[in-house]
């Protein structure tokens, strides 16, 4: 039995969360990898949905038989408006997507919480929810469901009425199906409930769902909270403890818990640690038996995304940046927020274990409810760099931002960064251990457009030493400007010193320059090559018709990256 005094959730960040940041002055998990699966373009349709709609939200995951598999929502301009599609998206390494797909034909389905479900005997099916006409998507009409299997070999099948009203212009039944082992499939289906709770409020449970639902159900008759719209049971993720309880988080942080298998469920409450909004909150287990939940740490932004992990699924610590960048938001629509929202995961019911030797913790979600992103996170989640040796010469340990008309390579103790996108840029960041005086080496071929090279303080995104290259010139804050040869490579050292707040700087092997800090830090934790600009909170800001499309390529490459705590 679980009292009300019970903590289903304690959560101890464990460093401070500055909401007028866009990383929140957070430090990142180390080796965090994020991808951008679909760009939406009104003006490159054909880079990117056919269309040129420029809403895509409403999230889910699967691995199938190797294949990682993104589902999404898809509209023309506006969130849950006619026109309106289902689509998805495939990759083998999770850097490279197929262009996107309609998970079923247009006009037939709307959007879900989840779409992807592994039956027990093995059958991956996908789900949506039935449309009924051109009305905007009403979150507590639907109930109707639709569903098809994804085969062994990756293709699409029939399509059938999972459940709802018998129509004449919907699918067939599933109970139609000369498949047996497809019938059983969706049996198990809408026998889970804790599955089908995922979904807002219980809608497509019926009687079945928990009784939180309905106010009536609260002590007193009244619901907690100044808008009964966002209390318990908005996109749940559930995950099982193990202690075999299990625990659902939805929605502004309400949480809920059962101990017989999902029968019954605590009155749900909400943790005074758990500081989340109308986002999404996802929970799980992780391959190397501990949990992790991955959420917007603020009540009215939802930005960044960040991790905190425990290992009894109860007490979450060390909390990390997953995705502290912010995009401008392109295009304008109707209940557009800016930032990395709605992540999921990789539930159990949408897991087939062919990916295990990843050793990672994949997670999908929209940027601003426009373009799709992936981020992977290696396990168990590194929170701190744990050597002081020269770098690695493989991209294992670089954190990457690459949009999806950029690229990151690895060269010889560094990387290499390619780009052709106006609006957005690639980053690369190596993280170190933290220190207040530190040597650093590197050799940099700046290439064309701007190229900035940042060392950053563990907390509070403080940028002390900035290096920015343009027009063969090196401009460094407090030195006059620099020459620099054309697209070669140069030589760099930096010492810099937290103690008295200044740095020394050589070029190509000359004499160092004294400067000093940019602004205060206490300590340096990392370096950051980036093909543009530092940007803070983009915010919203359409950009021009005809604008939105790939420029010519530019690059800038950073290699043989040494530090040396001093």
């Amino acid at each position: 039995m679980i009292r009300d005094d019970d903590p289903i959730l304690e959560i101890d960040p464990g460093v401070p969360v500055d909401e007028t940041l866009a990383d929140a002055g957070l430090p990142p998990a180390v080796g965090v990898k994020s991808y951008c699966v679909f760009r939406a373009s009104r003006d490159a349709p054909d880079l990117s949905d056919g269309y040129g709609w420029t809403y895509h939200h409403h999230v889910d995951m699967a691995c199938w038989r190797g294949r990682l598999y993104v589902g999404w929502n898809s509209c023309q301009r506006d969130e849950d408006i006619w026109p309106s599609r289902e689509l998805f998206s495939t990759s083998s390494d999770g850097i490279d997507w197929s262009p996107p797909a309609e998970l079923f034909p247009q006009g037939l389905s709307t959007c879900l919480r989840m779409y992807f479900y592994r039956a027990p005997i093995g059958r991956l099916l996908v789900i949506a929810g039935r449309r009924s006409g051109t009305m905007k998507t009403d979150e507590d009409a639907k109930g109707d469901l639709i569903v098809r299997e994804i085969g062994a070999d990756h293709r699409l099948g029939e399509i059938f009425t999972l459940q709802g009203r018998p129509k004449p212009d919907a699918p067939p039944p599933f109970e139609r199906s000369g498949d047996t082992g497809l019938v059983e499939s969706c049996r198990a289906l809408l026998a889970d409930t804790t599955f089908l709770e995922q979904q807002d409020r219980g809608r497509l449970l019926g009687d079945r769902r928990m009784k939180w639902h309905d106010a009536a159900a609260w002590p007193g008759g009244v619901v907690p909270g100044d808008n009964a719209k966002w209390v318990a049971g908005k996109a749940f993720s559930f995950f099982r403890r193990k202690d075999g309880a299990i625990v659902g988080v939805s929605k502004m942080g309400w949480t809920t818990i059962s101990v017989d298998g999902g029968r019954t469920w605590a009155r749900p409450r909400v943790p005074p640690t758990l500081v989340t909004g109308k986002a999404k909150v996802w929970s799980q287990p992780t391959c190397d038996g501990r949990f992790a939940l991955v959420y917007n740490p603020s009540r009215r932004n939802r930005y960044p995304l960040v991790i905190v992990t425990g290992d009894d699924g109860v007490r979450f610590g060390d909390m990390r940046l997953i995705q502290g960048e912010l995009p401008i938001q392109r295009y304008a629509g109707a209940d557009r927020s800016i930032g990395p929202q709605y992540v999921r995961g990789i539930s159990h019911w949408a897991d087939d274990g062919t990916r295990s030797q990843d050793r990672a913790l994949w997670l999908v979600y929209s940027m601003s409810k426009e373009d799709i992103w992936v981020s992977r996170v290696p396990l168990p989640v590194v929170a701190e760099a744990s050597t002081d040796a020269v770098s690695d010469a493989r991209l294992d340990s670089w954190n990457l931002h690459v949009p999806k008309w950029s690229a990151a390579r690895a060269i010889a103790g560094g990387v290499e960064l390619e780009n052709r996108d106006s609006f957005d840029h690639p980053i690369a960041t190596r993280v170190f251990p933290t220190a207040a005086r530190i040597e650093l080496t590197f050799e940099l071929r700046p290439g064309g457009g701007p190229v900035q090279v940042d060392l950053l303080s563990r907390l509070g995104c403080r940028r002390p030493v900035r290096l920015v290259f343009s027009d063969d010139t090196l401009i460094v804050q407090g030195a006059p400007p620099i020459p620099l040869g054309g697209d070669s490579w140069h030589a760099f050292r930096i010492v810099s010193n937290a103690a008295e707040q200044r740095f020394g700087l050589s070029v190509d092997g000359g004499d160092p320059i004294g400067l000093p800090f940019s602004e205060p830090a206490d300590d340096i934790q990392r370096i950051t090559l980036r093909l543009g600009l530092f940007r803070a909170i983009g915010g919203k800001q359409p950009v021009a018709v005809g604008s939105d499309i790939p420029t010519s390529a530019r690059s800038g490459a950073l290699r043989n990256l040494t530090w040396r705590i001093v």
